[in-house]
């Protein structure tokens, strides 16, 4: 029997990577885990979601994010960005119990406490490091290993777990195929801002999304004095507009009401960032020894903060998966790879149809509505709050919400919103003296 250096190779030092780690750790397994960048570092995506709550609780991480000072998020609201609608959802009012409640976080100090637990746990860590390699041998995989002085190594493992994100810094004939992208491409333009005003009481925690005709704004705080805002837009409409994506970014701000509100007195702490076509799902998530976990199998948008979540619930999915594998001593089968990716692709696609209503004015008018038919509002706050398990309650609930998204295009089953008044990321009206941001003098 081959000797191999680690049980398993994790390749990213994300939220799923340390996730990951840390869940195959408890079970006993030999692990190593390969960052390519140093931590802290920055990181988009800094709103939780309460139903990863109980991860991190598994993984013994609980305790840590708790002592850590975080921002405590118990919803989010909803605008039109014309100011005409809108609408608060309080997690503790889902059918779910137990959701009530989790945090917004600086992702350079969230994500170095997650991997600096998982080191605790004793997992190897090679940081700053990249795969370049990853290799099928007889009964594993060999993974070569470029650290920061161009230096290589290679390593051998029985399982590799690929948390390394959307970028691919290895050949890989397996993480080529994708299915069919059910949105456009979009893009988001985005920093941090100090002296964003902030709703009172509990809401000062909540996210703020703004709707525009062509997008939205994010609006997270992520401590006392930053909140991190984004816009986001079709590719097709940032292509359309005019100037840098700072100045698109600062136009859009300029054009809507409810963000002058919000944004009055505003100023970027950082430099703008800009990430595009995020939307993707490979094919297959799995081989016979290497399972791709996180945005490294799919990412949909992140409208409701699904990413974090849905990473940490793969990982744990993926290292119960190779654990019996290994009890076994055996590759994965055809029907376990099956299996896992539909599994996944499920969960995922409970946000999926949720965002398409998001986007959908119709169906959006039905998000908005203050009081839905039969409380259907209960289950969305449930989703919302990341449980995607569809349990019976949730489940004829959100299939009863969806069927009215699709009738109320033919017939208002909730009154229909003022749409009237918002512009488009192309349409934006440019700032002028009376309308500038402070975004905008940046």
């Amino acid at each position: 029997m081959t000797n191999f250096d680690h049980d398993v190779l994790i390749i990213g030092g994300g939220p799923s990577g340390s996730t990951a780690a840390a869940f195959a750790r408890k079970e006993g397994l030999n692990v190593c885990l390969v960052e390519r960048l140093a931590f802290p570092r920055f990181h988009i995506g800094e709103s939780l979601l309460p139903h990863g709550n109980e991860i991190m609780r598994e993984t013994g991480a609980w305790p840590k994010i708790e002592r850590a000072g975080f921002i405590k998020k118990s919803g989010a609201l909803f605008h039109l960005t014309n100011g005409l609608a809108t609408k608060e959802i309080i997690f503790s009012e889902g059918i779910v119990r137990g959701l009530d409640q989790t945090f917004q976080v600086s992702r350079a100090k969230f994500d170095k406490l997650l991997l600096d637990h998982a080191r605790e746990l004793g997992t190897q860590i090679k940081q700053p490091a990249t795969v370049r390699s990853v290799t099928p041998i007889d009964g594993g995989i060999r993974v070569t290993i470029e650290h920061a002085d161009k230096s290589t190594e290679e390593r051998t493992a029985r399982w590799v777990l690929d948390a390394g994100g959307r970028e691919n810094h290895f050949p890989s004939e397996a993480k080529k195929p994708l299915d069919p992208s059910p949105f456009p491409k979009r893009v988001a333009i985005y920093s941090h801002f100090e002296n964003v005003i902030r709703p009172p009481g509990i809401g000062a925690g909540h996210t703020v999304v703004v709707r525009l005709a062509d997008g939205w704004f994010w609006l997270i705080p992520i401590d006392e004095a930053h909140t991190s805002v984004g816009l986001v837009t079709t590719v097709e409409s940032m292509r359309r507009g005019k100037g840098t994506p700072e100045e698109i970014f600062n136009h859009a701000v300029a054009s809507s009401p409810k963000l002058l509100e919000i944004m009055q007195g505003a100023r970027p702490a950082m430099e703008f960032h800009v990430t595009s076509d995020y939307s993707y799902f490979r094919q297959e998530l799995a081989t016979e020894r290497m399972v791709m976990i996180g945005d490294a199998g799919g990412f949909f948008d992140p409208i409701f903060s699904s990413g974090v979540y849905v990473g940490m619930n793969s990982a744990r999915d993926a290292v119960r998966l190779i654990t019996e594998a290994q009890r076994q001593n055996r590759g994965l089968t055809q029907s376990e790879r099956t299996s896992y990716s539909k599994r996944i692709k499920k969960r995922a696609k409970v946000f999926k149809d949720l965002i398409a209503c998001f986007y959908d004015n119709d169906a959006f008018s039905v998000f908005l509505c203050a009081t839905p038919p039969l409380g259907l509002d209960r289950a969305v706050n449930s989703i919302v709050a990341g449980d995607a398990r569809m349990l019976w309650p949730v489940r004829w609930r959100f299939a009863l919400f969806l069927f009215i998204c699709r009738v109320q295009k033919f017939f208002p089953v909730v009154p229909r919103i003022d749409f009237s008044g918002m512009y488009g990321v192309e349409e934006t009206a440019q700032p002028s003296p009376t309308r500038e941001t402070a975004a905008a003098k940046s």
